[in-house]
């Protein structure tokens, strides 16, 4: 049994609060990462397709950006 799994993780926040231009509120926002991994009888292999957000933790609205970014974000 061949398969994949979608999954989300958070890698951290920023240090700064933004304020969101969708919801209005001012809070630190969540960087994360999401993708697939390929299963083998439903275990999870490794991970494939990774793409990297920066979001407001309130609605969620946010940019996808690139890995080499996540440390600038980190210490906004």
């Amino acid at each position: 049994m061949l398969g994949s799994k979608g999954y989300q993780k958070v890698l951290g926040h920023t240090q700064t609060t933004i304020e969101c231009g969708h919801c209005n509120n001012a809070n630190t926002w969540e960087i994360s990462e999401t993708g697939r991994k390929f299963t083998l009888y439903w275990i999870p292999l490794f991970p494939y397709g990774k793409t990297y957000f920066v979001s407001c933790p309130i609605c969620h609205f946010g940019k996808e950006i690139q890995k080499s970014d996540i440390e600038t974000y980190l210490n906004y």
